[in-house]
């Protein structure tokens, strides 16, 4: 069977923070509750892991049906309660602006979904989407 394998490795900062190191990128993990600030907490990384992996699908797409896009941004929220420590909701939205027919642009929003890693690990009935189409001026 082949596979693609993904390695991160984190080193503690001392307090509750870290710095995490992947291929030759490295980045902050902190939080602004108890630590230094110094860097999005692990859930601002998971929305923006889900997000990332919308917005390289749809651009993929985007390419692969030569769609006529201007602009596409995406925006992933969640919130959780203070009592339970998880998500309790995970909405997101996509933002393009294109002149190509609304079925077009929800297939690519379907097959993003589908072919999504990060979206289906976390699980596709805890992430709700919604397309917002802007028609160019």
């Amino acid at each position: 069977m082949e596979r693609l394998e993904y390695v991160a490795e984190l080193k503690w900062d001392g307090n509750v923070g870290s710095t995490a190191r992947v291929r030759e990128f490295t980045f902050k993990i902190d939080t602004n509750t108890d630590g230094r600030n110094a860097g999005p907490n692990p859930t601002e990384y998971l929305l923006s892991a889900i997000g990332g992996c919308l917005t390289v699908n749809w651009g993929r797409l985007i390419k692969k049906m030569r769609l006529n896009v201007e602009e596409m941004n995406v925006e992933v929220k969640g919130w959780r309660n203070l009592r339970e420590p998880q998500l309790q909701e995970i909405t997101y939205r996509v933002r393009v602006v294109t002149d190509e027919p609304e079925k077009k642009i929800l297939r690519v929003k379907e097959l993003a979904e589908k072919y999504g890693t990060v979206f289906n690990t976390v699980g596709k009935e805890k992430i709700k989407g919604e397309v917002e189409i802007v028609r160019p001026k």
